[in-house]
């Protein structure tokens, strides 16, 4: 009786046909759903911002678009993360050439894949019942921490990824062994993060690590060793197949020198003892996360709560050990952006799991009418809490005047063959909104220690002497008449035809737009 009466809870919830136990349509719909009416109102990558200024996204933005136009990512423009997400960025690109619309598209697809799976793993414990409500409140919880920032990290998108592995350690503990096949899915979902950002495969390899654990303890030897080496090969197949594409375009050097080499060096601090930096990893992990307080609260209730789930104390200690070593894997470089904490706070949700647990028998007891009346008030709550608490609430349905990037673009779409670098700071935006692709290969100046890394402002020197590009964004804090001081070659070859003043991430910044000079 109870599945009679949740497939006439979904049917009335999403106004659909009747759902039938091999049928998952309704399911994935209500994720969709709920999904798309949370991030309307979250991620400056929906309709309802005018623009997403965030310069990671832009930069990952016009990498993207720079693929689809034949440029090779780190042979023919510099960056710095995976090939996989720029990838997706330029799927996104196809969709809209100048907006965030196709990257939007694919969140929504990326969170409605993560719902669904945290609702089959929702179910192995609860009710239906249950399951649906967790969904909502999660997700608006999620989306309006601190860490979740603008929209479109490389953490949003292994979103999907990290909920189907979770599943699958879950039904391995709770419902039965995880076959090769199962073990490979799941390989070829590490292959796909370490092509988006390989810190995040902390994950897979406390995963990895639990599997191989299991069958330790069951002195089962060959299965210790083939599940893991099969979860290897199946991340060498997206690995080979990006591998392949680098090689037929000469540029394999310059993706493992740039994503692989570069990023383990370049961003390195001075060297100190092992303590210090375990004790430096776990500060920066504590003050992530206490700026998310919501999520905090949650995290640290998993592991007073987990000893009450219905799960092996073996299964459950090795749960435990896979969140430290996702934290580690994060915050190994002792870097600490604000975003690097979304990816941890994925964890919450089996909090939320262990939280209904408590509630679950009365829950099962209401009847499908009066429960229909409490999944629609939570879903209408946690969409109202979802715009009161959005990051950038007072940026929804700002017009599109309110952004310089627009009006700069204008000027650049007058020009005949516009060129442009982006300099002073990250991608501030210009080239999705004049829809320019970079003819330089420093087309935005990164967040690099000039003795770790001289090149980026060398070429920047370089391309102000030579007069590489027709316009140039110089992003700052500095007045106009320091950055005269500062850059005096840059007044020389180049005239200021743009100054504009706009606030970024809670700073103010002046944006100068250069014209070069002696044009016919």
């Amino acid at each position: 009786m109870l599945e009679i009466s949740n497939s006439y809870i979904i049917k009335l919830v999403l106004g659909c046909g009747v759902l039938k136990n091999k049928n998952k349509i309704y399911i994935i719909l209500y994720c969709f759903f709920v999904s798309l009416i949370i991030l309307l109102f979250t991620t400056k990558n929906s309709p309802f911002y005018a623009f997403n200024d965030w310069a990671d996204a832009n930069a990952f933005f016009t990498v993207g678009k720079s693929m689809m136009h034949g440029l090779i990512p780190y042979k023919d423009i510099f960056e710095q993360k995976g090939p996989f997400l720029y990838l997706l960025y330029g799927i996104g690109y196809l969709i809209s050439h100048r907006s965030f619309i196709g990257v939007f598209l694919i969140e929504l697809i990326v969170f409605t894949i993560g719902l669904y799976y945290l609702y089959k793993t929702l179910k192995m414990f609860l009710s239906t019942k249950s399951t649906l409500l967790i969904l909502p409140i999660f997700i608006a919880l999620l989306t309006t921490s601190r860490a979740f920032t603008h929209g479109g990290s490389a953490e949003e998108f292994c979103f999907g990824f990290f909920f189907i592995t979770l599943y699958y350690f879950f039904k391995h503990f709770k419902v039965q062994e995880l076959t090769f096949k199962e073990m490979l899915i799941n390989g070829i979902v590490a292959g796909l993060v370490l092509l988006t950002k390989y810190t995040l495969l902390g994950f897979w390899i406390g995963f990895t690590f639990s599997i191989f654990i299991y069958y330790l303890l069951k002195k089962n030897l060959k299965k210790a060793i083939i599940y893991p080496l099969t979860l290897l090969f199946g991340m060498f197949i997206p690995f080979i197949s990006f591998s392949f594409y680098f090689l037929i375009n000469h540029g394999f050097a310059e993706f493992f020198h740039n994503y692989f080499t570069i990023n383990i060096t370049t961003y390195s601090v001075e060297k100190i003892k092992i303590w210090e930096r375990i004790k430096e990893l776990f500060n920066g992990f504590y003050s992530s996360l206490y700026t998310n307080p919501v999520m905090f609260y949650l995290i640290i209730l998993t592991p007073l709560l987990i000893w009450k789930l219905k799960l092996s104390n073996k299964a459950k200690i090795l749960y435990i050990i896979i969140i430290i070593m996702t934290i580690l894997g994060v915050f190994c470089g002792l870097k600490f952006y604000r975003y690097y904490i979304l990816f941890i706070l994925y964890f919450s949700s089996i909090s939320l799991l262990l939280i209904f647990n408590l509630f679950d028998i009365s829950f099962n007891k209401i009847n499908k009418y009066l429960y229909l009346g409490i999944i629609t008030f939570t879903i209408i709550l946690s969409c109202i809490y979802s715009y009161k608490y959005a990051n950038y609430k007072s940026a929804l349905f700002k017009p599109k005047s309110s952004y310089y990037q627009f009006e700069y673009a204008k000027i650049l779409n007058n020009y005949e063959n516009a060129t442009l670098v982006n300099m002073g700071f990250l991608d501030c935006g210009l080239f999705t909104a004049s829809g320019i692709v970079p003819s330089t290969y420093f087309f935005q100046k990164h967040n690099f220690d000039y003795k770790y890394f001289p090149l980026n402002q060398d070429s920047f020197d370089k391309y102000i002497k030579e007069k590489k590009t027709t316009h140039i964004v110089y992003v700052t804090k500095w007045s106009e008449v320091l950055l005269k001081e500062k850059e005096k070659l840059l007044f020389e070859n180049y005239r200021l035809i743009g100054t504009n003043k706009q606030k970024y991430e809670e700073r103010k910044y002046n944006i100068y737009l250069f014209e070069i000079k002696n044009t016919p």
